[in-house]
């Protein structure tokens, strides 16, 4: 009696995208004809024998209880937080959707086992004004509305909130290469809601060396998140969830007693520093809260992109003052709650466990995770009720300071006159 195996056939696309092979390149692996992969993947479930279902296995180098497995999350294309460069392939949005239904699945593997932070977003109306989410926002993290905030990946983390970090060249697919000029992807991150009920909210970012375009960018994709749970389809939401970010960082009430009388770069750069947002996003705030004018903003954003860093070669746009005042911050969450699971700290300590998802795939899930930080006995601070350590903060989080990549402080007078030498 032939032995049958029931495949789910929304397992075998996921497994296909995540790959990134056209149906016809399986059917040609298989020796099939016809349209069999796309009924396979289009039915709920396929019974096959098992020297086919070992070799489908095999082509999409994905473990045999993958595709036995039940999938959890759904999440379509369409359903992402973000609003695509027209360049974006439709092809790429499948892929992304893919990954992050990949995550999803995974997280809820770590839930069954150990339950994670729940979920602590406000629930906002459709109508809600920007200030007033960022305003919500913070307070449902538990931070007072005009501090800056410090790590803020740390805090999403805390409420709930998964952040994956995607490395330059993932493993599973072995093609992305974010320097190279014939990168795929033009967009920083997305953001989406995953799980059974899609009640777990998820930030999935590219790998970035910049401090300022990480935080910048998960504040981004939460506003998305709080403010746009219908999807993302207009320039206008994109424009609406960049005023969130700036003022979730940055709120102009508590920026407006410290904005200098005459506005320039270089006597924006402690504010910069103090509440961990870009020059050029943190002009844009003040012009957009009516804290300089038209004129100002115009004429300092001119300097931004055409005035030189003598530390860099680059333009202050690109590498602006204090680009290297912080370590730019990673998230912690999926890493942590792998150490308490499966006593582990990388994926080739998983392979034991024998997960339905490959090894490369997982090393995908933690490339970009923090590691475990070092303990003070000051510091004892938690996620969730864990012994997670709160982040080790740089004193570019201290008004008037500024750390510099060599690890000394200085304050911003003497940064000042360096520059100005």
């Amino acid at each position: 009696m032939t032995t049958r195996i029931e495949m789910y056939g929304a397992r075998v696309r996921q497994a296909r995208i995540l790959r990134r092979m056209t149906g016809k390149a399986v059917l040609a692996e298989m020796g099939w004809r016809g349209a069999r992969q796309t009924r396979l993947e289009q039915a709920e479930v396929t019974a096959l024998d098992a020297d086919t279902a070992a070799r489908l296995a095999e082509v999409l180098r994905f473990p045999l209880e993958f595709f036995t497995t039940p999938p959890v999350s759904r999440v379509a294309a369409a359903s992402l937080l973000f609003r695509a460069p027209k360049a974006t392939s439709a092809t790429e949005k499948e892929y992304l959707a893919q990954f992050a239904v990949a995550v999803g699945d995974f997280l809820e593997e770590l839930n069954v086992r150990s339950q994670l932070p729940p979920v602590k977003l406000p629930a906002l109306d459709r109508r809600t004004g920007v200030a007033a989410a960022a305003r919500a926002a913070r307070a449902r993290m538990g931070m007072d509305a005009d501090v800056p905030i410090p790590y803020l990946t740390y805090e999403l983390e805390r409420a709930g909130v998964a952040v994956v970090m995607r490395a330059r060249r993932t493993k599973s697919s072995g093609e992305l290469n974010w320097a190279s000029d014939g990168a795929r992807e033009k967009h920083l991150g997305y953001s989406t809601r995953v799980g059974e009920y899609g009640d777990r909210p998820l930030i999935v970012l590219r790998a970035l060396d910049s401090w300022e375009r990480i935080r910048w960018t998960v504040a981004h994709e939460l506003g998305h998140l709080l403010l746009h749970a219908d999807g993302v389809n207009s320039k206008d939401q994109e424009e609406e969830a960049s005023r969130f970010a700036s003022e979730l960082l940055a709120p102009a009430a508590a920026v407006a007693e410290e904005v200098p009388k005459v506005v320039s770069l270089h006597n924006l750069v402690p504010l910069k520093l103090k509440w961990g947002i870009s020059l050029g996003a943190l002009l844009r705030h003040l012009s957009e809260s009516g804290l300089i004018d038209s004129h100002r903003y115009d004429m300092l954003r001119r300097q931004l992109y055409t005035r030189i860093n003598p530390a860099t070669g680059h333009t202050w746009g690109r590498t602006e003052p204090g680009w290297d005042a912080r370590v730019p911050e990673q998230p912690r969450l999926l890493a942590k709650w792998v150490e308490r699971c499966f006593h582990a700290t990388s994926a080739a300590m998983l392979a034991p466990r024998r997960l339905i998802w490959p090894a490369d795939l997982l090393e995908d899930f933690l490339a970009g995770q923090r590691p475990a930080p070092s303990t003070t006995p000051s510091d004892n601070s938690s996620i969730a009720g864990t012994n997670q350590r709160r982040p080790a903060l740089s004193a570019a989080a201290v008004p008037g300071t500024i750390a510099l990549a060599r690890g000394n402080v200085v304050d911003f007078d003497r940064f000042r006159n360096e520059r100005r030498a």
